[in-house]
């Protein structure tokens, strides 16, 4: 074992790349590893020598030369529990999205612009950054057969892989002379010793004054679906697709009420849900939720069984039928396990249905946002009160929001932990607050706060910048484009034949004007009680592409900038997607627009009211009218009327020579302001 942490230190020298080599004088929060003789690690990186020895040794056991390690769970799963995280034990980089790849001698991550300054704070000199999309940066099969000779092994758990990717790697491995092997078991799982236990501790229903449709129903639905491809049995892997099926949420994933599955369903009888029985069990209640007294007469009986008998129970179906699983969404491994002339590999029928919320859960969505905005405003008024007194870090920023959050009557917890960025910190996209890098808000520098919360009414998604001094003027004008581009979507009247990537250069355009831009997507779908990104709503992104926008659809709005070692910009609301009326009709089709139901004023300072357009600007005002009306009734309903009044303050509509107009929305924030005025006496 000496030898071996001998050789990986001489390797995590070697592996050194010159490209870095002046990053501590540029930045001292990312790792220098451009001199082996004078290597620097910001203290928020990884050592992962012993690690990579670990699997290296493993791997030569087994005869691979190159082993892969991808960020999803055996459900392909964005969010993933704390012992799923085998791709970031194996790098030390925290980030949702990425992929490594490891052979004898190098190590190397994949991930997008969202995490590129965050990998290079967390990674050690052992590993090489391969940033998504920049020139001259190859795929990972791409750079592994460069690293390759013909004929050498490389391998993988098939159990986190979709099988329409493992196919790809397997056909492409196959085209350059190596042999793509399964890997059985995880190679990850033999060498990871501290590996956290199985998370969770309950499974619940999610009422059906919430959910508006009975699990029952949406069995019918699904079933009709598989009438139409001649299916015999659907598997469904994607745990948010098996709790949204049911009406049953869990605890296993912090920020995420999910709890891991799987789902067998017989088209003519026979439902299967495999979960953690030993460790869950069944309420008689949720046993009788799921056996309902009359199920075998009408088919809808549920048999729960443990996870580990999903596979096997594929391999025992009759070899007549045909089992309908998505390519996207189930993993190679499940895959094999039927013939491939008795699969179906249709996208999942339960992918479209969950993400067109029914009445009841858009009611459900927007009344969670008004509760959410109240928590949130609540949180901008203390800053404002406390921030020049030099009390508040980014730390204690983000528990004072999360108590704040969680004392509003409905809470249900957080949707994920808040990102709360204080100046070149709010620069990493996705930055994770930590004692290692936590600053201190101050009247100097942009803080960004992106954070959400859980209702049994929906799931909420926010994102606000704001300066407590004076910002500069490039400051400004940044914040105010990055707004314009919000404005430009919540304004836009489209065709329903259009997906989210075709109206993203909506958000970007006032920020081309400059030669500026954001390095992620300008939204992402989000789920009724469940994920913070649900697909395939979306906005510029390839998760959205082939999928028209559609009436009852929720999706963010957060168009961004982001200046390195500076300071980060990013607005977000959640949108729905509904029906425009139209004076005209061409194509007769539908057009549709996105109306925000996230409630929460802008920091007017910001704003260089002259850049607006003026259908910007009464947009502006319209929606503070709207804040005031709808938030400022729910901040009175719970007896906050210094927030009222605050909501009253920053609200007040932002007026310019020729520019505004008294629209209804208007005219009604006057109306508000003149009962609020009534009030005081």
């Amino acid at each position: 074992m000496h030898h071996i942490k001998t050789f990986s230190w001489i390797l995590f020298l070697l592996g050194c790349s010159s490209r870095y080599a002046d990053a501590k004088q540029a930045d001292p929060t990312i790792r220098n590893c451009g001199d082996p003789q004078n290597i620097y690690l910001p203290p928020t990186a990884t050592n992962t020598s012993e690690r990579l020895a670990a699997l290296r040794a493993e791997m030569e056991k087994n005869g691979y030369m190159a082993y892969i390690v991808p960020s999803e769970d055996e459900h392909l799963s964005e969010y993933v529990a704390p012992r799923d995280k085998k791709r970031v034990w194996i790098t030390g980089f925290t980030g949702s999205s990425g992929l490594a790849a490891v052979t004898t001698t190098k190590a190397a991550v994949w991930t997008d612009g969202r995490y590129f300054l965050q990998a290079e704070q967390q990674l050690d000199c052992n590993w090489i950054l391969m940033k998504i999309g920049e020139p001259g940066v190859i795929s990972v099969e791409e750079w592994i057969s460069q690293e390759l000779q013909r004929s050498e092994v490389v391998a993988a758990s098939p159990f986190v892989f979709s099988i329409e990717s493992w196919l790809l790697y397997d056909s492409y491995f196959a085209k350059s002379g190596h042999m793509f092997n399964q890997s059985i078991p995880d190679l990850i799982d033999g060498i990871w010793e501290d590996r956290p236990p199985v998370s969770g501790t309950k499974i619940f229903q999610l009422p059906i004054e919430y959910a508006g449709k009975t699990w029952e129903s949406k069995i019918s639905d699904v079933r009709m679906r598989m009438g139409d491809y001649d299916a015999d049995y659907l598997l469904l892997t994607k745990l948010e697709e098996n709790c949204w099926l049911f009406n049953l949420r869990g605890d296993e994933i912090s920020g995420t009420p999910i709890f891991t599955s799987y789902t067998l369903v017989g088209r003519s009888g026979g439902i299967a849900l495999y979960l953690n029985t030993t460790r869950f069990g069944l309420s008689p209640d949720l046993s009788d939720y799921l056996n309902p007294e009359d199920c075998e007469i009408r088919g809808v009986c549920v048999e729960t069984k443990e996870l580990e008998f999903v596979r096997n129970d594929l391999l025992n179906l009759s070899s007549s039928s045909k089992v309908w699983m998505s390519s996207e969404s189930t993993t190679y491994g499940m895959y094999s396990a039927i013939p491939l002339e008795r699969q179906i590999q249709n996208e999942s029928p339960v992918k479209v249905p969950k993400a067109v919320k029914n009445d009841v859960e858009v009611q459900g969505m927007k009344q969670a946002h008004i509760y959410d905005a109240v928590a949130l405003c609540e949180y901008l008024y203390w800053l404002e009160q406390n921030v020049p007194s030099g009390i508040v870090d980014e730390i204690s920023g983000a528990e004072k929001l999360k108590s704040l959050r969680l004392a509003q009557p409905k809470s249900k917890g957080l949707s994920f932990g808040s990102i709360s960025a204080v100046g070149p910190n709010a620069a990493v996209i996705h930055y994770g607050t930590s004692p290692k890098t936590n600053r201190n808000l101050t009247v100097n520098e942009i803080y960004l706060v992106d954070s959400g919360g859980q209702y049994y009414e929906g799931t909420t998604d926010v994102t606000r910048t704001l300066h407590f001094g004076t910002p500069t003027a490039f400051e400004i004008e940044a914040y105010t484009r990055v707004l314009m581009g919000m404005i430009n979507i919540e304004t836009a009247i489209f065709p329903s034949t259009l997906d989210g990537n075709d109206i993203d250069i909506l958000a970007r355009q006032h920020l081309y004007d400059v030669g500026l831009d954001f390095r992620h997507s300008t939204g992402h779908g989000i789920g009724h009680y469940l994920s913070i990104h649900e697909y395939p709503p979306g906005i510029g992104r390839a998760q959205a592409e082939g999928y028209p926008l559609q009436p009852g659809m929720f999706t963010s709005n957060e168009p961004g900038y982001y200046e390195e070692g500076k300071f980060g910009i990013r607005l977000e609301n959640i949108v729905t997607v509904e029906k425009a009326n139209t004076k005209y009709n061409f194509g007769e089709y539908d057009y549709l627009k996105m109306t925000p139901v996230t409630l929460v004023p802008f920091q007017k300072k910001l704003i260089d009211i002259d850049l607006l357009s003026n259908k910007q600007l009464n947009y502006l005002n319209d929606y503070h009218a709207r804040v005031l009306e709808e938030v400022g009734k729910e901040a009175n309903a719970q007896r906050k009327e210094e927030l009222y009044q605050w909501l009253a303050d920053v609200t007040t509509p932002v007026i310019r020579n020729g520019s505004s107009k008294a629209t209804p929305v208007f005219i009604v924030f006057i109306f508000s302001l003149y009962l609020s005025t009534i009030r005081q006496f």
